[in-house]
This record gives C-alpha cells, sequence and structure tokens, in this order.
C-alpha cells in the first residue's frame, strides 16, 4: 500500500526517507540484511528471490461506473546485488522484475516486464572527506492506483529514470554539506483501452532537472538542524504543456528523541510556476468541428495558466519498542505535477505498523488519508482513503505465505471520478 507521492520516495531531494531509531541498523535489521545475499563470485555477493501471486480485483479500471473484475497471475523475479570494491568503495545492484496476466481482460496484460521502482544501480566511493553517490534508477509500472488524479483507467503504462550525484562532505565534527544533481525523465507507452484518451497520457512525458543543497549541524547527538534548498527545471515534450520551475527552500530537524523513537520534521516555501497556459483539452476540442475562431475562445478559457506559491510540510515519527513491533505516522503538504493540470497540491497523512506475532507470523496493517486539488478552470477537488492488512507466514528462512488486502475510496467534485476498490492478493515467495 503507497499513498500517491513521487514515484521515488526520495525523487524530490527533501523526499521523506526512512528513519531508523537508534539510527544503526537493529540486530534484525542487520541479520536480514545480511541474510539477503546467498551466493557469492569472489567479492560479488548476490541475492535471488522467486515469487507467484495470484491477485482479485473488483474494479481494475477504477471506474465509478461500469466496474471491471478480473483475476490477475503475477510472477516475480527479485535480484539483489553487493561488491565491496574496497573498505570505502562499494557497488551496488539490484532489480524487481514482475508481470500482470489477466484471466478475462487480456487487453490489460502487461506490455513487457514490469521493473519496480526501487531497481537501482549504485556506486560509492570517498575523496578524502566527500563521500560520492552515483545512482541510476529505471522502472517500467502500469498501475495506476498511486496516482491520486488518474480514475477510469486500467492502465498507465511508463518508464520512468532518475540518474543523479550526491556529495556528503563532513567539514567538521557537526557540520555536515549535503548537495548534488538529479536528472528524472518519463516516458509513457500508451496504448489503452479505456475513457482517458491516449492523448492525456502522451502529455505526461517530460524531463526535470534538478540542484540541491543541504548544509546541516549536529547540535548535540540528540538533535540535528539544517536547511534543504533545490530548484528545478521541468521540460516537456509536448507543446500543449509549459515548460516550469519549481523551488523548494526550508529548515528541517531530525530528532533522536529516545533510544526507540525518532522524527523528521521540514517545512517552507515551494514555487511551481509555468511559462503559459497549458492546453489539456486540445484533442477533445479538436473533435468538435469549431471555426478557428470559436476553437481559440474555447482554448482560452479552458487552459491552465496557474502558478503555485505556497507553504510545503513533511513530517514523520518513527517508533520501534521492540524487536518484534514498529510503526510509523507521516504527513505531508507538497505541490507536485499533475496529469491533467499543471500542478496538484496534495495534503497526505498515512500510518503502517510491521508487528510479528509469533515467531513465523508478520502482520502488516496501513491506512492513509489524502485530499488534493487541482490547477486549472476546471480543477478537481478530491479526497482518498486506503486501507491494507497484510499477513506474512514463514515457513523457513527460505519459503513464505503472504495474504494482503487493499481497499481504496475515492470522492470527488467531478462527475464520473469517484469510485471504490477492493484487492486481495495471495502470494508465495520463495528466497534461494
Amino acid at each position: 500500500m503507497t499513498p500517491s507521492d513521487y514515484t521515488y520516495q526520495d525523487a524530490s531531494p527533501s523526499g521523506l526517507k526512512p528513519l531508523r531509531p537508534g539510527q544503526d541498523l537493529s540486530v534484525t535489521e542487520e541479520a536480514e540484511e545480511t541474510d539477503k545475499y546467498n551466493f557469492a563470485l569472489g567479492n560479488f555477493r548476490f541475492g535471488f528471490a522467486l515469487g507467484v501471486g495470484l491477485e482479485f480485483n473488483d474494479n481494475i479500471k477504477l471506474a465509478q461506473d461500469d466496474r471491471i473484475s478480473d483475476f490477475i497471475f503475477r510472477p516475480v523475479l527479485n535480484i539483489d546485488s553487493e561488491w565491496r570494491i574496497s573498505d570505502l568503495n562499494t557497488l551496488r545492484f539490484n532489480v524487481g522484475l514482475s508481470y500482470a496476466k489477466y484471466f478475462s481482460h487480456s487487453e490489460f496484460d502487461t506490455n513487457g516486464v514490469l521493473i519496480s521502482p526501487n531497481s537501482e544501480l549504485a556506486l560509492t566511493f570517498y575523496t578524502g572527506a566527500v563521500k560520492w553517490t552515483v545512482r541510476d534508477r529505471i522502472s517500467y509500472q502500469e498501475d495506476t492506483y498511486d496516482v491520486a488524479d488518474i480514475s477510469n483507467a486500467a492502465v498507465y503504462a511508463r518508464w520512468e529514470n532518475q540518474a543523479g550525484l550526491e556529495g556528503e562532505w563532513a567539514i567538521n565534527q557537526a557540520f555536515k554539506l549535503n548537495f548534488g544533481y538529479d536528472h528524472y525523465n518519463l516516458w509513457t507507452t500508451q496504448d489503452t483501452s479505456n475513457s482517458t484518451s491516449d492523448a492525456a497520457f502522451q502529455l505526461q512525458d517530460r524531463a526535470i532537472d534538478t540542484v540541491f543543497v543541504k548544509p546541516s549541524w549536529q547540535l548535540n547527538p540528540a538533535i540535528r538542524v539544517g536547511v534543504n534548498g533545490s530548484y528545478s527545471f521541468i521540460d516537456f515534450k509536448d507543446s500543449d504543456r509549459q515548460d516550469g520551475k519549481g523551488l523548494l527552500v526550508g529548515p528541517f530537524i531530525e530528532w533522536q528523541i529516545s533510544e526507540y523513537t525518532n522524527l523528521y520534521l521540514e517545512g517552507g516555501y515551494q514555487q511551481l510556476s509555468f511559462d503559459g497556459g497549458s492546453d489539456f483539452n486540445n484533442a477533445d476540442i479538436n473533435q468538435l468541428g469549431l471555426s478557428a475562431s470559436d476553437a481559440a475562445l474555447v482554448r482560452g478559457t479552458l487552459q491552465d495558466n496557474e502558478d503555485s506559491n505556497s507553504y510545503y510540510i513533511k513530517f514523520e515519527i518513527n517508533n520501534r519498542p521492540s524487536e518484534f513491533f514498529r510503526h510509523r505516522v507521516a504527513f505531508s503538504k507538497t505541490a507536485e505535477v499533475g496529469f491533467l493540470s499543471d500542478y496538484i497540491t496534495l495534503y497526505n497523512v498515512e500510518y503502517d505498523a510491521d508487528w510479528k506475532v509469533m515467531e513465523k507470523l508478520e502482520f502488516g496493517p496501513s491506512v492513509f488519508y489524502e485530499h488534493y486539488t487541482t490547477s486549472g478552470s476546471l480543477g478537481e477537488k478530491a479526497d482518498r482513503i486506503g486501507a491494507a492488512l497484510g499477513l506474512r507466514y514463514h515457513f523457513s528462512n527460505s519459503l513464505t505465505l503472504g495474504l494482503d488486502y487493499r481497499y481504496i475510496w475515492k470522492d470527488s467534485n467531478l462527475d464520473g471520478q469517484d469510485y471504490y476498490q477492493n484487492l486481495v492478493f495471495l502470494s508465495l515467495y520463495y528466497k534461494f
């Protein structure tokens, strides 16, 4: 279960990242980290895992009316690898591959192989006191539920790639400076059979270049404060969407409240500005047979020419009172690039937990609520609520049986955009 956030959790330089109570890995996490590699070639360690899943989805198109249900077969392969070139230099590669086969609606079968957003190639090395990380993350996804402002679509086929360089300079024991550059691309490969036109998906193709800097100070062993700043250049492929720029700047605090609890809080000013009005309705207007003057008048009325100038907040608190239970609460208010609008203002709150009920049984509930508004004269205002329950039974260190349930409900002010969805997923996972 994931709320609608950036596809990559840290696509934004200030994106929320998991915080570890106690800062270091727990005994359990250290064992899990070591255990995921099951064979080696020289200094290269590998881990392979295979899984199969059977999903039942009662609303695969996220539709208000004409709901369609289906069973879906989902095999998966995960590969993790690590090469410790030296004590200070490490190369990591991990990839998750999967496929979706619909039993009754084969038109929604995966077009190729799905690549998990967690897939990454990263190299860490040092030059003096500066730690460098060069990384590239690529994914191919088709699900639509994690994009809040999409309804009436079963497939949103897109490639995403994020490449970047980040430096971490420990200037002294208290002062640290993080800085870097990211290049992000989104390419759609849409061939849909739903009520959302192909043109709407093609309008999403874009590149975003971001430079960021994040100085911070360790006030005491428990508290680190700093300032985060980033500037982005947004370049859309389609001329119907206007290019833009993004600015984000604000202070943050990381607070180790206790051995078991830590907190992250960031807030400040965020701006998204665009070079002119974007035309999201050109494809529909061209089919009306209007004269040039009438068509221009309609376009001018429907153009999205709003900019966003507001505040942002990102908050997260983690608590792990024992080796068997941890939970987390997070809240954020941000402006993001929209789907059928220049931008979307999104409020999100979520809670999730992991509970080891017995030696071999784990239970994981999660819930989220989000409220969003989109820019433009036909802007949408909507709420989404989601909840999920997950059970994992470990027959052995290698074989795991999973059962998951997820519910999502959306209420929109626009006609035909409401929906609810129930999903049940049964999985079997084998780690070599």
